[in-house]
């Protein structure tokens, strides 16, 4: 069995994603977009990732191999969260920052695919 059948390894590897690239982000929005040619690829990259992942287990849910629960609140959440502690800080700001528009894409795929899999439950 490939390692990359397995839904636990997708699960790693879209955590250490989420994190990386919300430390990413953070780190971007607060140098005023000095790193803003990585962000269209690491979100592109993340989108990639997540939806590996959401696919994976949407799979094993669907033919029963699925058994741990991860719950898409924690995402949802923590790019909540975010979201808003930046729109906070670009309104408040003058226009000094503002969040990017891959940050936004990301917030809205994020939204998405956990309404989907609700959904499909």
């Amino acid at each position: 069995m490939s390692v990359f059948k397995d839904e636990r390894i997708w699960r790693i590897i879209s955590t250490i994603w989420t994190i990386a690239f919300m430390v990413f982000i953070t780190v971007n929005f607060f140098s005023m977009d000095k790193f803003e040619g990585l962000t269209a690829p690491f979100s592109a990259v993340y989108t990639g990732i997540l939806t590996l992942y959401v696919g994976t287990k949407e799979f094993d849910r669907w033919y029963d191999f699925h058994d741990s629960r991860h719950p898409g609140e924690l995402f949802v959440i923590g790019w909540t969260f975010l979201m808003l502690f930046f729109g906070a800080v670009a309104f408040f700001s003058s226009k000094q920052y503002h969040i990017a528009p891959e940050v936004a894409a990301n917030y809205i795929l994020v939204l998405s695919i956990f309404a989907l899999t609700q959904k499909s439950k």
